[in-house]
């Protein structure tokens, strides 16, 4: 990511005038979540229809208050991403880490030595360990060139933080990406391994950056670099495409994925990144998302071909196949049968309703007793699963025109709410977080 593409954000983070600027979760990047590597956000089926195959938190904000100022209090759970019943990450923005040993009604606020900088990447790597990528205010100061990110890491949940060697990613020459969407991935697989993904907008005048650590993220190197016009490199990533996304099922094999026109843009990697190489899948004009693996062989792609498609591996990504469109926009699998998302009954009133399948996307139904209406999340902007039964859901008023873009400011709403179920969404009880500072 470029010196233009974090001040495109910063002005479409901006609180209010004269307010310190507030990165918010999910506006960067989306987040690869352990052996569970999820999406942040995920839209309703009527959200989609107003943006059509773009998720909520790459490129566009939705406009809920999220996030607050640096040193305010936490007033919200975003980002929510639960191991256990016990143990999870949140991030409510601004310069708050969220850690919690006790379950989604207790949380520790914790606060990396940031130096008031701005916390622009979260990678949730395992119980207790997470990075973060972070960025001076002066980056939105449209004369900075070129844009520095510093890298920030803990292991002991947030107790203490160590911080890596600051790396820089320059605009290219000819490159014009404040005419597109940013599309970042930050990443790690374990502890150790992990990515920063940049495509710095969409087709031409888009170039593509991939950065690499191997040691837990104190020191990153570029290992792709795809220009934004002329001819890519041999066993790079192709020119001209638009890159939706990256993830990775171990250290060494990882796709990227997006558009190619009328082409589909399915790129595979398995030395870690350094070179690429197209992977036949069975969608030919289809704009990928990247996959998300619930175990090394097991996982699923959420696809923009109109309606929404899903396709589904259980050999690692060797293969993929076909699977019923889901009633909703990126569903959140939790192991090879069992997956949950969030859509609309099918009448001349809808309402909104978690949906389940119990055979891998081959079908899918409504939760038992049917439509949310008072007693459980009306829209969502997340789902996390960690069982069949046991998930939770970050709620968010979504109003007509409530979807942000760049250089718009957000209006303050109603902060998101947490919701829970034990019994795979038939009901839903609204969760009231209480937070401790640390130390």
């Amino acid at each position: 990511m470029e010196d233009d593409d974090i001040r495109q954000l910063l002005h479409a983070t901006y609180r209010a005038e004269g307010a310190a600027p507030v990165m918010y979760p999910g506006a960067l990047e989306h987040q690869a979540r352990g052996p569970r590597s999820r999406l942040v956000t995920s839209l309703l089926a009527l959200v989609a229809a107003l943006v059509v195959a773009v998720p909520v938190g790459v490129g566009v904000l939705l406009r809920s208050g999220a996030g607050v100022g640096s040193g305010g209090p936490a007033t919200s759970i975003q980002d929510l991403h639960m191991y256990d019943a016990n143990n999870g990450w949140a991030w409510p923005g601004g310069d708050e880490i969220l850690h919690t040993t006790s379950g989604v009604q207790n949380w520790t606020i914790t606060r990396a030595p940031i130096a008031g900088r701005l916390i622009v990447g979260v990678a949730w790597v395992n119980a207790e360990s997470a990075r973060i990528l972070t960025t001076t205010p002066a980056a939105y100061d449209q004369l900075e060139k070129p844009y520095t990110l510093t890298p920030w890491l803990t292991d002991d949940g947030g107790a203490t933080w160590s911080v890596g060697q600051p790396f820089r990613v320059l605009l290219e020459t000819g490159a014009d990406p404040s005419s597109g969407t940013v599309y970042p991935n930050f990443a790690f697989v374990d502890p150790v391994h992990g990515w920063f993904f940049d495509s710095q907008g969409l087709g031409v005048g888009a170039p593509t950056f991939i950065y690499r650590t191997v040691d837990g993220g104190l020191h990153w190197s570029q290992v792709e670099m795809t220009p934004a016009t002329g001819k890519a490199a041999r066993d790079a990533l192709p020119v001209g495409c638009a890159a939706y996304g990256m993830s990775f099922a171990n250290p060494t094999t990882g796709w990227v994925t997006g558009s190619c026109g009328i082409a589909t843009l399915f790129d595979v990697t398995h030395d870690g990144g350094v070179t690429w190489a197209p992977q036949r899948f069975p969608c030919i004009n289809c704009a990928l998302y990247a996959p998300q693996f619930t175990s090394p062989l097991v996982g699923s792609l959420f696809a923009g071909t109109g309606t929404g498609g899903l396709f589904v591996t259980n050999d690692g990504g060797r293969t993929w196949s076909a699977r019923s469109s889901p009633p909703g926009n990126w569903p959140d699998f939790v192991d090879a049968n069992h997956g949950f998302t969030m859509g609309l009954t099918g009448n001349n009133n809808p309402s909104t309703v978690l949906w389940t399948t119990t055979d891998g996307g081959m079908t899918w139904g409504q939760a038992p007793n049917g439509a949310i209406h008072g007693n459980g999340p009306f829209e969502t902007s997340q789902l996390d699963f960690i069982s069949p039964r046991i998930g939770w859901v970050v709620s968010v008023d979504i109003v007509v025109g409530g979807i942000v873009g760049p250089g718009q400011t957000p209006y303050p709403t109603v902060p998101p709410a947490l919701w829970q179920t034990t019994d795979a969404g038939s009901t839903w009880t609204l969760i009231t977080p209480t937070f401790t500072t640390s130390g």
